[in-house]
């Protein structure tokens, strides 16, 4: 009997059996899963336990998104350490966009149970307009009443194919969006107390999280062992976009030895 592919959740959490060693992969903002699925993937073939959990608030409507908040994402991301830790010896964090911020909290929080962080893409700042506009409204009293931001051009993928295949929302609550403010603060205080080895991954052409992201939160990291790339044709969706193969490829390679792997410098 044949799955109807229609009924197929492309944004359903990941999970693969491994060890010693565990990977958590996190997704961003109004996305699911589905954009780390080619990294989560490779990392269950090289043989590590691989969760990719759905974070609250994504995978249903923006409607439901709306009521969440930054202090609901890091809980979630708690929770899915803690299985893993309870479970392998070392766990490693992997995060995209808002994901990544969750990573670089997490990373620090954990501490010695932590093999290593790759923070990609991560939006420390959004470009000037979008910053500035979250910042007004995160002072807005009743944000629940603002209205949602269409995403016009969808995901940040330079594929048009590959963004409209896609599982993730339309439209931004900007109530929600604008919850990530704690999370940049949080994010780079926490960087700079990190211990663990670090991948700091970007795309030169990210419309999300402009590239100058990548600099600022390297030069931030207290990690003794850290390694930055930035790949030159790719936008912010990055295990989905052109240079897909050398972010699998570097990513499971750090995993594999991150001590190794943050040795060599670009």
């Amino acid at each position: 009997m044949q799955t109807d592919p229609s009924s197929i959740d492309r944004g359903a959490p990941f999970e693969a059996p491994g060890g010693p060693d565990a990977v958590l992969c996190l997704h961003g903002l109004t996305s699911t899963p589905y954009e780390l699925r080619p990294i989560a993937e490779a990392l269950a073939r090289a043989g590590h336990a691989v969760y990719a959990p759905r974070i609250v608030g994504h995978g249903r409507t923006p409607e439901v998104l709306a009521h969440t908040r930054w202090a609901d994402w890091i809980a979630v991301a708690r929770r899915a350490f803690d299985r893993l830790a309870a479970e392998h010896e070392r766990v490693f964090v992997v995060g995209l966009s808002m994901g990544a911020l969750l990573s670089l909290v997490l990373a620090h929080e954990r501490g010695a149970r932590v093999g290593g962080v790759v923070a990609m893409a991560t939006p420390l700042r959004f470009r000037w307009n979008e910053q500035i506009a979250l910042e007004l409204v995160d002072r807005l009293p009743g944000g629940e009443m603002l209205p949602f931001y269409p995403k016009r051009g969808g995901p940040d993928v330079s594929d048009p194919a590959v963004a409209a295949s896609m599982p993730g929302y339309d439209r931004i609550p900007l109530v929600a969006a604008a919850s990530m403010l704690e999370g940049q603060h949080d994010a780079l205080d926490r960087a700079a107390r990190l211990a663990c080895p670090a991948l700091v991954l970007h795309g030169r052409h990210d419309h999300v999280a402009p590239a100058a992201n990548a600099r600022r939160l390297f030069d931030a990291l207290g990690s003794p062992r850290k390694r930055l790339i930035v790949y030159p044709g790719s936008w912010h969706i990055l295990p989905l976009d052109v240079d897909h193969e050398a972010v699998v490829r570097d990513v499971t390679s750090f995993v594999a030895d991150p001590v190794a792997f943050t040795e060599v410098r670009r």
